[in-house]
Parts: C-alpha cells; sequence; structure tokens
C-alpha cells in the first residue's frame, strides 16, 4: 500500500518539476510519509522514478496486447490503438506530464537507451508494426514499413498529447480522440 502511495507522490512531483529539480521531500511530504519510510522501500529518487515508469509502461503493454489478442481488422486495431492511448492518458494526465517534461522521443527511445524500459518500449513497438503489418498487407494502410508506420504513429501521437499539455489541457477526451483520429486516418489510410 506503501509503495503505490508513494509512487502516485512521485508521479505528481515529476510532473510538476523536472527530475533534477524533483526532491525526495517533496514526495515524502505529499505522500505523508517518513522520509524513512520512502527510502525502506525505494533507495533512491531514481528508483522511485523508475518504478513509475516500469509500472505504467506494463499497463500500456497489456492494454496494447488486448488489442493486438482481439483480432480486429486492421483499422479497428488502429482505431482501438488511438482510443487506448488517449483513454490512459487522459486517465493519467501526471504521467503524461512527466513524460512530456523529459522530452525524449517515444518513437525512438533513445539511441543509448537499454535495460527494462527499452524493451518494454520495443513490445510496444513490435506490437504497433504487427498491426501495421496486416494494415499493409491487406490493403488498407499506405505501402510503406510496418516499422516506420509504427514509430511515425508514437510520434504523432506523442506530439498530438504534448500540444494538449502544452495548451493547458483543456480538451475534453473525446475531442482530443476525434482530432487524432482524423490525423491517423489522413497519414495511413489508402
Amino acid at each position: 500500500m506503501y509503495r503505490e502511495h508513494i509512487l502516485a507522490a512521485g508521479e505528481k512531483v515529476f510532473a510538476e518539476q523536472d527530475f533534477d529539480a524533483a526532491k525526495v521531500q517533496d514526495i515524502s511530504r505529499l505522500a505523508s510519509l517518513s522520509m524513512g519510510s520512502i527510502y525502506a522501500l525505494f533507495p533512491s529518487k531514481e528508483q522511485i522514478y523508475a518504478s513509475i515508469i516500469t509500472k505504467r509502461a506494463n499497463e500500456l503493454l497489456a492494454l496494447v496486447q488486448g488489442i493486438r489478442d482481439a483480432h480486429l481488422a486492421p483499422l479497428e486495431s488502429l482505431e482501438a490503438l488511438v482510443t487506448t492511448y488517449i483513454d490512459y492518458f487522459h486517465g493519467h494526465p501526471d504521467f503524461l506530464r512527466m513524460n512530456v517534461r523529459t522530452g525524449a522521443a517515444w518513437a525512438l527511445r533513445g539511441m543509448n537507451e537499454s535495460g527494462p524500459r527499452a524493451q518494454l518500449a520495443d513490445t510496444i513497438h513490435g506490437l504497433q508494426r504487427d498491426i501495421f503489418a496486416r494494415g499493409v498487407e491487406a490493403g488498407v494502410f499506405i505501402d510503406e514499413d510496418p516499422g516506420y508506420l509504427g514509430v511515425l504513429f508514437s510520434g504523432i501521437d506523442q506530439i498530438h498529447l504534448a500540444h494538449w499539455v502544452a495548451g493547458g489541457m483543456k480538451a475534453s477526451r473525446d475531442e482530443l480522440r476525434e482530432r487524432l483520429l482524423r490525423v491517423v486516418r489522413k497519414t495511413f489510410l489508402r
């Protein structure tokens, strides 16, 4: 229970401040837990941050796997992917703000990144690539390398959500979803 409480507080702190400026003391204060309680579970600020990323990435992975496992038609799969990402980030705005704050490109995941986070990103990109491969093969999506299309989709999704954050997160979930669907259809459909 304390672990989840600490991660929720950490997510808020990292959404408000960049990683270097954020302090474990801020997380402690927000969580209403002693520093000793936090350090008993997380020996460092880096570990809190990494645990948040891993937790959320695993949640996203499960959602994307669910889309793949539903065996939808390619266009339905792509639309489900859009809806899933919009719903997820709209429902977890602090996590979104935390990610936007880093400036890291979701599509490329960092040239020197390795470890569990990179493996999760690769898996999610692989699932997206599979959706695009089926769509290209069926003649529904433009004839382009499916891996490239998956990365391009991630970039469009990130820019769309970052634009929402920069605008004060005023658009509704439905407005976000419809706009991204329009852009995705124009970009990827034949």
